[in-house]
């Protein structure tokens, strides 16, 4: 693989590395071999490296840098300091030194050994903390987070082989200076003149001003941009760029959560809109990322236009580049022995496939393999998915009968749904090409002791939708779940399960929503508990947790708090009092799903109802109710999150297509959406109240902001679609339905909701 660029970098970055990542920059060819070199920071090794590509796409290391004495490199940036025609190397340190930055200079063949360093000699006996770096020529701007939160601008120069920095002033802004966010900087310009930006995101905003190069004592503008959910700066690769290619430069700023928004200014008003490279995978990768995937992550970032360059050579064939979404790839005659748990076997509990598997394949639990032979009628991809439940713990269930006391130990399972991707090959005839959509499985469950083992749950609702009901040692598991990648875009499907007995003349309601778009999940409980809302954001207690979702509760006991526990899981709340149950939750995020459990005591589960609505965007809202007889009190809340494969990948036997646009054949594994045969039932209401004309929409109100924390407002304002608005006709309904806060006292019905009703049999559960 030959890529060449002209020299040019431009790297920003956030006080502190997000750790996981690997930053990737370039190409560039310092020592005029016609190799492309990249420049990687962070990663595995967590150092500086400069790394030469070869002819294949083969790396060979050139040169790194580990500093000593605890200090850690936190941004880069290559540019021609004393007009040689060489680059030079200048790089930000986190240092307990007193000096946070350095130049190496290039010898023709790597940088040298040792930085020229800056000494801090204008701040006394304070330390600086460097954010990110931008740079031009001799002139920067490095973003600061102590001793003030600021951006400093200066020249840097390189004479006679003496680094001097001069013309050093600071900006900073009421607006970021009152905050507790990292800290960020960039440039861009117009074609009049150069701006800088002085940015930290806070729960849901970014706090930004921004000030003219040229006259920098007074902020242009400044303003609370929101964020819609996007989180974790990736200020390694902020940057300027023309988005809309009116010549006018726009400042791209990526999320660790994959949205890319574009900064821009005109006429002394900020704007922040998403760019056309959001969700595009350009920025955000792990720190085991290999030599195959750096190298397609760089021609994709040439691709979109993300450098303003050409490739010198045509594209080498990027061999295996997504072949490691494939579990396995087998001929005809081979055979399958996969062992499938991911630690100690003491751990499993149970095996369960979640579409049917190919004729012969089968889990074996002895040796917990699954094992197949394939038959020319499997020539092709196949696609199979299952689900693996661990025990993680045991909690003691207790409730009270005729008798007296009762106690039982139930486990509490961890649920890890998988896929196989199993290429089977002809030896004479190779495949079509295939695109494998992988699963992405919501799911919600209750298991409690007070359930009647002689209780009917009666199923109404449409396919990707299904429940269960399973019944172990008098400990009863009900739940519904779906597979999300069936459902289409734009598109809302419901359900509802719900007991046979006669709807409990008092009830407590348990809400759930969770909004996969902005990773936003929302939980209340009516009648409240306590009229206090709580809010809580991982990412703000440790910025290694900003895959988790921001937390809203309403109407839940005020103990609530935020803790980490052992295994990387969360704690929201912790009591030792007895519990009667447990509520779990599991939904798919980016590259992980994320469970919540919710140990309770209270009375028996009536009915579980919601909604999976899609957006045309694609982004996913799950909405789910629970009705709990007399009463529901929590007293332990985890939260935790597991791995998952999300990549969808065109693949065949001999070559794989540089982008996922190529034409091919789709081809689905999953059983087309069935609507189930119906008839109307209408529940009649008790006393003499009237049936209700209002849609959902006007029966939900958003509380009064009294005393809520900012997060909350922004939510309530800007994006309320994405919390607390049902999707119109999710669900029809009479008075009571999918809702967060009623409007005053909601009279007591015969049934919750009017579905169409399926046609079964007496004893069809």
């Amino acid at each position: 693989m030959s890529i060449k660029f002209p020299a040019f970098l431009f790297i920003c970055t956030c006080g502190v590395l997000l750790a996981g990542n690997l930053f990737v920059f370039g190409t560039f060819d310092l020592n005029n071999n016609g190799k492309s070199e990249v420049l990687l920071l962070g990663g595995l090794s967590n150092q500086l490296e400069y790394i030469e590509l070869g002819d294949g796409g083969s790396h060979n290391l050139l040169w790194a840098f580990s500093p000593k004495n605890g200090s850690r490199v936190t941004d880069a940036k290559l540019t021609d300091l004393n007009h040689d025609g060489k680059e030079e190397l200048i790089i930000v340190l986190a240092s307990n030194q007193d000096h946070w930055l350095g130049v190496f200079e290039w010898n023709g063949v790597a940088f040298s050994s040792n930085p020229k360093l800056i000494q801090n000699k204008d701040i006394g006996g304070n330390r600086i903390r460097p954010g990110n770096i931008w740079g031009s020529l001799n002139n920067f701007a490095v973003s600061m987070s102590t001793p003030t939160r600021s951006v400093e601008l200066f020249s840097l120069s390189l004479e006679e082989g003496a680094l001097q920095k001069t013309n050093s002033y600071t900006l900073s802004s009421a607006l970021v200076n009152n905050g507790y966010g990292p800290v960020y900087t960039g440039v861009f310009s117009n074609e009049k003149e150069s701006f800088v930006s002085l940015m930290s995101p806070e729960g849901n905003v970014l706090k930004t001003s921004v000030f003219s190069v040229t006259n920098p004592n007074k902020a242009v503008a400044s303003d609370l941009l929101v964020l819609n959910g996007a989180r974790a700066v990736l200020g390694q690769y902020i940057q300027p760029f023309d988005e809309n290619k009116d010549g006018v430069e726009e400042l791209l700023v990526p999320f660790a959560t994959g949205e890319v928004y574009a900064l821009a200014l005109k006429d002394s008003v900020l704007t922040f809109t998403e760019s056309r490279l959001s969700q595009s995978g350009l920025f955000d990768m792990k720190s085991s990322a290999g030599e195959v995937e750096i190298n397609r992550t760089i021609l994709s970032r040439v691709e979109r236009g993300l450098y303003d360059s050409v490739l010198k050579n045509s594209r080498a064939n990027d061999s295996d580049s997504l072949s490691f979404l494939v579990t396995d790839t087998l001929l005809l005659g081979d055979s399958l022995n996969l062992f499938i748990l991911p630690d100690s076997t003491s751990d499993f509990y149970g095996f369960k496939w979640r579409t049917t598997p190919p004729s012969e394949m089968r889990f074996d639990p002895n040796v917990y393999q699954i094992k197949w032979v394939p038959t020319r009628e499997n020539i092709g991809v196949v696609d199979a998915s299952f689900s693996l439940n661990l025990r993680i713990k045991e909690e003691l269930l207790s409730e009270k009968d005729s008798l007296g006391d009762t106690h039982q130990i139930h486990p509490v399972l961890q649920t890890i749904d998988s896929s196989l991707v199993i290429v089977v090959s002809d030896t004479i005839v190779p495949p079509k090409p295939f695109m494998v959509v992988p699963p992405r499985f919501h799911r919600i469950n209750i298991s409690t002791a007070d359930i009647d083992e002689n209780d009917r749950f009666v199923f109404e609702g449409e396919t990707p939708f299904s429940a269960n009901s399973i019944n172990t040692n008098g400990v009863v598991s009900i739940g519904v779940s779906a597979d999300l990648s069936t459902i289409k875009h734009n598109k809302k499907s419901a359900f509802n399960f719900k007991s046979s007995f006669v709807k409990p003349s008092s009830i407590v309601t348990l809400s759930l929503i969770h909004d996969l778009g902005s990773n936003i999940l929302y939980a209340s409980i009516f009648p409240s508990q306590d009229t206090v809302p709580q809010s809580f954001d991982p990412e703000g207690f440790h910025s290694d947790l900003y895959r988790f979702p921001e937390y809203f509760f309403e109407g839940f006991r005020s103990t609530l708090s935020l803790d980490s526990i052992p295994n990387g899981h969360l704690s929201l709340l912790s009591s030792n009092e007895k519990i009667s149950g447990t509520v779990s939750l599991s939904s798919p995020l980016r590259r992980q799903d994320h469970s919540m459990t919710i140990s309770y005591f209270g009375g028996r589960p009536y009915a579980i109802r919601g909604d999976v609505g899609v957006k045309e965007s694609g982004a996913q809202k799950i909405i789910t109710e629970i009705d709990f007889e007399s009463s529901f009190v929590p007293f332990k809340i985890d939260t935790w999150l597991t791995p998952a494969n999300r990549d969808t990948f065109v693949f065949h036997a001999d070559s794989i297509p540089d982008t996922l646009k190529a034409n091919a054949d789709f081809h689905s594994f999953y059983a087309p959406a069935i609507k189930l045969k119906e008839k109307t039932t209408v529940d009649n209401l008790v006393g003499d109240v009237a049936p209700s004309n209002h849609s959902v929409e006007d029966k939900i109100q958003i509380p009064k902001n009294d005393g809520l924390s900012p997060a909350i407002d922004n939510i309530n304002k800007t994006v309320s679609d994405s919390v607390v608005i049902m999707p119109v006709d999710s669900i029809n309904s009479d008075i009571d339905t999918l809702s967060i806060t009623p409007i005053g006292p909601i009279p007591i019905t015969t049934d919750s909701i009017k579905t169409d009703m399926p046609v079964v049999s007496s004893d069809s559960t």
